[in-house]
């Protein structure tokens, strides 16, 4: 993300007019069941440092559906949900810059193409823009358990939103609005405490911790846990104290939907607990890697999945595949596993990013 130029123009979501149509995508919208101070006390540093370690094992199931729904349609035996019934609906908004108060703006290097790097490195400037709009989703399932995922801040209206998977979000089983997940949280530049190294508990918040307030996936992930076309989900968040709001404070990605999978140069991001063939992944560092994403199955129109190659693990899930223009085109979903919950290859993909995609910013833009 340190490679996104910081020569920015800002903007706001209405600078970007987003199609209607009456038969666009569905999508399902909810809210966060607890209170914020309720939210806030339950995220201990040790509940954090559970929500981690469970993370190794949460994207295997998403693999292993993944896997199987790519070889039923490779074969036509099945098709994926919502497949061949785009209406090539397309929205974009430009990156916005964080206020002059924010104080978070870099010096990193501007960039129009990139490197081909799989091999995920830390983020070099983790607490300046861009790498700032990044952050952790902690939440909890509903069996009580604790998770993490990644996210980033995204141009919506009302400045509070964050882009992420659906399955950060909602279980993707059918439950509808009311299977959002319970306590909430995004933390934008959450970093490892590095003044307390001895407490492998201990993680710094500089940007504040901003709780969930209301929650857009689409119906696709919601109702059929649709991996190819559906695993994305928009959701608000409050300011806390000290704070107006979240693209002033860390700024904001842009976004272009519905331009398809194929992408020269691209920036991926998030905090990765484990990766393919790592052993220095923690899942308080922020990584990243850039290349080119592409088509995951080319000419196979039942699945325009982005494909990226970057050996970040479980713990990226959500985190944002950005254009060089500091734009959302994806969003990390799934990688390949090996069967015993470990990464199996650096292969790193994203539902498409097209109809669902503007429909759930449409909506998130409604509810603010």
């Amino acid at each position: 993300m340190a490679l996104i130029p910081v020569t920015l123009t800002t903007a706001t979501a209405a600078d970007a007019p987003v199609p209607a149509s009456a038969a666009a995508p569905k999508v399902t919208s909810g809210v966060q069941n607890d209170d914020e101070q309720t939210v806030r006390d339950y995220w201990t540093p040790a509940r954090i440092k559970s929500a981690v370690d469970n993370e190794a094992g949460d994207q295997a199931a998403n693999a292993a559906a993944a896997k199987q729904a790519a070889t039923k349609a490779a074969t036509k035996q099945a098709t994926a949900p919502g497949a061949g019934k785009q209406l090539g609906l397309t929205a974009q908004a430009t990156r916005i810059l964080p206020s002059a108060a924010g104080g978070n703006r870099s010096t990193a290097v501007a960039a129009t193409d990139v490197p081909e790097m799989p091999h995920a490195e830390p983020v070099p400037f983790p607490q300046s823009w861009p790498a700032v709009v990044v952050g952790k989703i902690l939440f909890v399932d509903h069996e009580g358990k604790n998770h993490g995922c990644s996210g980033a801040s995204i141009a919506a209206d009302g400045n509070n939103t964050v882009w992420t998977a659906g399955h950060c979000v909602h279980p993707g089983d059918g439950s509808g609005a009311a299977g959002f997940y319970d306590k909430v949280l995004f933390i934008p530049g959450y970093k490892r405490d590095l003044d307390n190294p001895a407490d492998p508990t201990a993680y710094q918040a500089p940007w504040g911790e901003w709780v969930a307030t209301s929650f857009v996936s689409p119906t696709a992930w919601t109702e059929d846990g649709d991996l190819f076309w559906g695993d994305m989900a928009a959701f608000t968040v409050k300011a806390p104290t000290g704070y107006t709001n979240l693209t002033d404070s860390v700024g904001a990605l842009g976004y272009k939907f519905g331009s398809g999978p194929d992408w020269s140069d691209a920036i991926d991001s998030g905090f990765p607990a484990d990766g393919y063939k790592r052993t220095d992944m923690d899942g308080y560092t922020q990584f990243y890697c850039t290349g080119h994403a592409e088509d995951a199955t080319d000419l196979l129109p039942l699945d325009d999945r982005l494909l990226m190659r970057c050996d970040m693990g479980h713990g990226s899930s959500g985190g944002p595949m950005a254009n060089t223009d500091g734009q959302i085109i994806g969003a990390n979903s799934h990688g390949e596993d090996d069967g015993d919950g470990h990464p199996a290859s650096d292969k790193l993909f994203s539902s498409a990013h097209q109809d669902n995609a503007v429909a759930v910013i449409n909506k998130i833009n409604e509810l603010n």
